[in-house]
């Protein structure tokens, strides 16, 4: 059996229960972190799994540091339940802490492995705060980030080129030199560490990437289990594949004898997982009979129109969102407004909205306001379980530099199932994870389709 096991399976199935009914049954010499995207559910976890004492990660307790009560915490071998956000900044002293702690891991949803780095560790100086506050156009926005790119290629030339550092036929980046002139590397400090770390990968000579050690999935834990749904369609996947992580694939069936009794959860060996694609196709086929979609070609032509126009696969996507217009931006607005009312009775407190967020200021109106904005990459929450309506105004792709990476090793993922994938997790956040009927906008032709199709038993 494989040390990695993903709990692959739809939303509202009872992992997580499954899991913390788990936890409460392992012997109390095993010891856990619990890592999950939202603050509020680690104190879900904290109330469950009460004979465990998870502690909560706390800036007061670490002297102004989460990541230093962590570390304390670890030295304490406590039970530790705490967020992507704090866990993605582990280091070398927090994985030889695990090590040596005897936990496994239970990972509520992918972590964010991958992300964009910064070259530079700019200290602040006096002036920044000034400069902060100046409201900046967009074209002055564009200009600055034009010279970032530029300063990146530029520097990261010169340190190649002075042999400081090399690329490898992979994109990771390793340093060859260091100089006994501090000062000459002032700016370069967070980035050299990094790169002994082995986390940065300069791809295609225009991005540098930040990578999630991967000693923590090798041989950091016991054992891990990753819950999640589609999980050979996500980034994680691929990550494990890039780095040799095998993983094995599970799966949880939420039932009860009748109504009068509590829901029970059935854990499927993953030697049964094929099979249990059949109760995945079940539950999708009574989602189907719950999940009106919407069929207006007059409110579905932002995403839609110009079929001769092969461009079209690409509309309402990040790159389509660029180069629109205020003019085309109003007209999303328009036709989001209009599903609303004629479509969600204008009952705006019923349903939720997204688009990417560089333009959520632009679409938002008095009728679709900022409070009812839910981020398109929302994973793991219960707080939108009582909606019943969706606008999802996005078209999904992967990174482009992520796939750039993940070529070098022969890696690819599937970009169709990728996308479905992403909208799933958004979909799920809301009612129908109670069986409760629910409509659905999502004029994006390709990823309407995507979801027809997996309605119908595909991917």
């Amino acid at each position: 059996m494989k040390h990695v096991k993903v709990i692959d399976s739809m939303p509202s199935t009872g992992k997580t229960c499954y899991m913390i009914e788990k936890i409460n049954q392992l012997d109390p010499m095993v010891k856990v972190i619990y890592i999950t995207p939202l603050l509020t559910e680690t104190n879900r976890i904290q109330e469950q799994c009460k004979k465990r004492k998870f502690q909560l990660p706390d800036t007061k307790k670490g002297k102004g540091s989460k990541q230093e009560h962590f570390k304390e915490l670890l030295k304490r071998k406590a039970n530790i339940a705490s967020t992507h956000a704090l866990f993605s900044n582990i280091d070398n002293e927090t994985i030889q802490l695990i090590r040596a702690g005897n936990y496994i891991l239970v990972l509520d949803e992918v972590l964010g492995v991958f992300n964009n780095f910064d070259i530079y560790n700019r200290k602040p100086k006096p002036s920044d705060n000034k400069e902060k506050k100046k409201k900046l156009t967009q074209k002055q926005e564009d200009e600055l980030k034009e010279k970032d790119e530029i300063g990146l290629n530029k520097d990261m030339k010169l340190l190649i080129s002075n042999n400081f550092a090399t690329v490898d036929s992979y994109f990771k980046v390793t340093w060859n030199n260091e100089s006994e002139d501090k000062d000459a590397f002032y700016l370069y400090e967070d980035f050299k560490q990094a790169v002994d770390n082995g986390q940065i990968y300069f791809v295609s000579e225009t991005y540098l990437l930040w990578m999630f050690p991967p000693q923590v999935f090798q041989d950091t834990f016991k054992e891990i289990y990753i819950l999640t749904y589609q999980f050979d369609y996500q980034i994680q996947s691929a990550y494990f594949k890039f780095f040799d992580i095998p993983y094995e694939k599970y799966g949880v069936i939420k039932y009860r004898e009748d109504r009068r009794y509590n829901w029970k959860f059935k854990f499927v060996d993953y030697l049964d997982y094929d099979n249990y694609r059949n109760y995945d196709i079940k539950k999708r086929k009574q989602l189907k009979e719950l999940i009106t979609i919407c069929d207006s070609p007059r409110l579905n032509e932002i995403g839609t129109k110009e079929p001769a126009d092969k461009r079209k696969y690409e509309l309402l996507s990040w790159s389509n969102y660029d180069k629109m217009d205020k003019t085309a931006l109003k007209i999303i607005q328009t036709k989001s407004t209009s599903y609303l009312n004629k479509h969600l009775d204008d009952k705006t407190s019923t349903m939720i909205w997204t688009t990417f967020k560089d333009y959520k200021g632009d679409i938002r109106s008095s009728r679709m306001p900022v409070k009812d904005f839910v981020s398109l990459n929302a994973r793991a929450t219960n707080e939108y379980r009582d909606k019943t309506g969706v606008i999802y105004l996005v078209n999904r792709f992967q990174n482009p530099f992520y796939s750039n990476l993940f070529k070098t090793k022969g890696i690819s993922i599937d970009k169709d199932g990728y996308a479905l994938a992403e909208m799933l997790q958004f979909i799920f956040r809301t009612a129908i994870r109670e069986d409760t009927p629910i409509k659905v906008f999502v004029p994006s032709e390709r990823m309407r389709l995507l979801l027809i199709s997996w309605l119908d038993g595909q991917y």
